[in-house]
């Protein structure tokens, strides 16, 4: 998902630094829908705009219209996602993350996020597309609210200039995850 929406905004962008909102068209794109997220800047704080259906479902609501960190524990990890979407807007750059959430049975929960800018000038963001793919413990399967009460810390930052580095990226964190559930 994360090479798939790359290319496309690569394609999208041509020779600007990014493309503009009214640049993605959905149609165009149907299997990525689902994981994708429009994130977008209100004075100080950064809005949920739009949340695909596969992670509202993996967050267990839909957290569309809300304030990103408004529903994630420690505040620490609130301000380190506050932080990395103020970076994407500040250096317009596409950047790969990763973190986890520990829910009350100590189950890890893992996500990868491709952060992309787009800018209705092509040159200064006032969006983040991006999309989410997570791995649960496999003891475990979401449920409405579970992200309540989850603790949550920001793992790997990375900015990423290639589909090839998107590749590469997600390989390592699959290869993390398969580890991580091997070894549970």
């Amino acid at each position: 998902m994360h090479t798939d929406l790359y290319r496309y905004w690569e394609a999208k962008r041509g020779a600007r630094a990014m493309p503009a909102r009214r640049d993605i068209e959905p149609a165009e794109i149907p299997a990525l829908l689902p994981y994708l997220t429009l994130i977008d800047r209100r004075d100080r704080h950064f809005r949920y705009r739009l949340v695909g259906t596969a992670v509202a479902e993996e967050l267990g609501r839909d957290m569309t219209g809300q304030d990103v960190g408004s529903y994630v524990s420690p505040p620490q990890y609130a301000a380190a996602l506050a932080g990395i979407y103020e970076r994407v807007f500040s250096t317009g750059r596409a950047l790969f993350t990763t973190g986890e959430y520990r829910g009350r049975s100590a189950a890890i929960h893992a996500v990868s996020r491709l952060m992309l800018p787009l800018g209705a000038d092509g040159q200064h963001a006032d969006m983040v597309l991006f999309t989410r793919i997570a791995r649960f413990h496999p003891s475990i399967t979401a449920g409405a609210d579970w992200l309540k009460g989850a603790s949550g810390k920001v793992c790997d930052i990375a900015e990423v200039g290639s589909a090839e580095d998107v590749a590469a990226l997600s390989r390592a964190w699959e290869r993390a995850c398969e580890a991580s559930n091997a070894a549970a």
